[in-house]
């Protein structure tokens, strides 16, 4: 009666194989078409003219190298001329492409290994906020996700801001196990892509100091350092460089916060109004970082996620092909929600989820043929709307404690 089953799992494995190695050839094939990943170009020429030939990748000869490699006509996310532009750690991120010589080969290992960091991201967002939803309702939740603007588009690009997403949530769930020196290595790993992590690595401190557990806090400026430290090593003076790059923002950066966009739409007070949109952000961290300040992990992940949403209206220049951290607010909404309402709730992400994938597609459609191609200040706000409005909608559910939870699921159930 048993037999059967080796042959079933032989077949199962088979069957599996020759799906991934058709999705890797088929990645192989679409990269031979050269007609994204900008973001992926500048890191691997200006790292790999390090590897090969001592180049200074914030050089004049390593930009001139990414400017003449970089297709800039195809980026998803255009704004400024393409050069290096991350801190010098980040190499660590791209170093095995770099060790590829061949342009495709090098281009399909990126989007193979992104793709696992994107599944990897939704499995372990599932596992930190304990949704366990009906197969149905997630499997049509996770392909409008996966093929929504702010994760494809970050795929395409091929810019680090993945691999900062994957770092931040394995330093969630380090915390959230008490692995507290894991959590501060993997809070500093999150810092490649430092304006995408500053606002929750500074919550994180705050809450991780009012818990007195220092540790992490400790552990985070040892990992940075020794990556610094490594980094003068091999570009003595790095650091000055990155910090000029910083200093001349508006040179090096693509515009991108609520300024920026309402300036586009109304010259007149759009400033004015994006200052205001700062402001109001700030205070709402400030208020609920205090709140949180010495509570439980559920309220600490709470927190962070509204800081991820808030984050990127808070003034710091980011674009929405760095959204990607939000899925993790995104799937903690999806959880709540469905934790609490066990019968409509999963129904009710799906919709939620459709209309953020048509609406974020509508206006990158609307951009792509309008004057302004390439900037797509629009997209700043479908998804962090969405997700502070979400996540105040389960703020009680999130911060209540979790014996009080599950006794009101409970008497909710008994009728």
């Amino acid at each position: 009666m048993n037999q059967p089953r080796p042959l079933i799992s032989i077949l199962g494995f088979l069957l599996c194989a020759t799906l991934l190695l058709g999705l890797v050839w088929g990645i192989y094939r679409f990269a031979e078409k050269n007609i994204s990943g900008e973001g992926f170009f500048i890191q691997w020429v200006g790292i790999r003219a390090l590897l090969t030939a001592g180049e200074d990748p914030y050089s004049d000869t390593a930009t001139a190298k990414i400017r003449e490699s970089v297709i800039f006509e195809n980026s998803f996310s255009q704004g400024n001329a393409p050069k290096y532009t991350s801190p010098l750690y980040s190499g660590i991120v791209v170093f095995p492409a770099a060790l590829i010589g061949n342009r495709t080969v090098a281009h399909a290992f990126w989007l193979s290994t992104q793709l696992i960091a994107i599944s990897l991201i939704q499995l372990l967002a599932l596992r930190l906020s304990g949704w366990k939803p009906a197969w149905v309702a997630f499997l049509i939740f996770s392909l409008l996700t996966t093929f929504s603007y702010h994760v494809l588009i970050p795929w395409l690009d091929g810019g680090s801001a993945i691999w900062a997403a994957l770092f931040l949530m394995l330093a969630l769930l380090a915390i959230r196990n008490n692995w507290y020196e894991l959590g501060g290595i993997l809070l500093a790993l999150a810092a490649i892509q430092p304006q995408m992590s500053i606002l929750v690595i500074i919550f994180t401190f705050i809450w991780a100091a009012s818990q007195r557990k220092y540790i992490l806090v400790i552990w985070f400026f040892i990992t940075l350092i020794i990556l610094s430290v490594i980094g003068i090593f091999i570009v003595p003076d790095w650091i000055r460089q990155y910090i000029r790059l910083l200093y001349n923002y508006p040179a090096n950066f693509p515009p991108g916060n609520p300024a920026a966009l309402f300036t586009s739409l109304w010259p007149g007070l759009g400033r004015q109004l994006g200052w205001v949109v700062t402001a109001l952000s700030s205070l709402v961290l400030i208020v609920e970082w205090w709140r949180a300040r010495k509570k439980d992990f559920r309220w600490f992940l709470w927190t962070a996620c509204l800081t991820l949403a808030v984050g990127q209206w808070i003034g710091i220049p980011t674009i929405p092909g760095n959204f990607i951290s939000l899925l993790i607010p995104l799937i903690l909404f999806a959880a709540l929600l469905s934790e609490h309402w066990l019968k409509g709730g999963p129904w009710v992400v799906v919709v939620i989820s459709l209309i953020l994938f048509s609406w974020e597609w509508a206006l990158y459609y609307r951009d792509i043929t309008s004057a302004n191609a390439g900037m797509q200040l629009n997209l700043l706000i479908p998804l962090p709307l969405i997700l502070i409005l979400g996540l105040y909608w389960v703020r009680w559910w999130a911060t209540k404690p979790r014996r009080l939870l599950i006794e009101e699921l409970r008497f909710g159930q008994s009728y």
